[in-house]
């Protein structure tokens, strides 16, 4: 038969029930890792140290997607289209 390996509409809506089910388990878990790491930052009072940080990081990486880019290595990484690239937040209030 040829149908036999052609999956059928409700294979398909299974498949992709599953499929958000699963983003959906995963953003939570994203989530709750965020506010864990918020949490840990408030309590150690580090807000200030670690956002220095991420800063210096993002500038250290920008530095490096230039010089690839002046390189004329291809394509460069993906960042926010401003050109800033990824900006740390801070703790959100209730």
């Amino acid at each position: 038969m040829k149908n036999k390996n052609k999956v059928t509409n409700k294979e398909r809506d299974n498949q992709l029930t599953i499929l958000f089910q699963s983003l959906y388990e995963l953003s939570q878990e994203i989530r709750m890792v965020r506010t864990l790491l918020e949490n840990y930052l408030i309590w150690k009072k580090d807000v200030k140290k670690f956002t220095e940080y991420l800063q210096k990081e993002e500038e250290r990486e920008s530095k490096k997607r230039q010089a690839e880019q002046a390189k004329g290595s291809g394509a460069a990484k993906a960042s926010s289209e401003d050109g800033k690239g990824v900006q740390p937040r801070g703790p959100q209030q209730g």
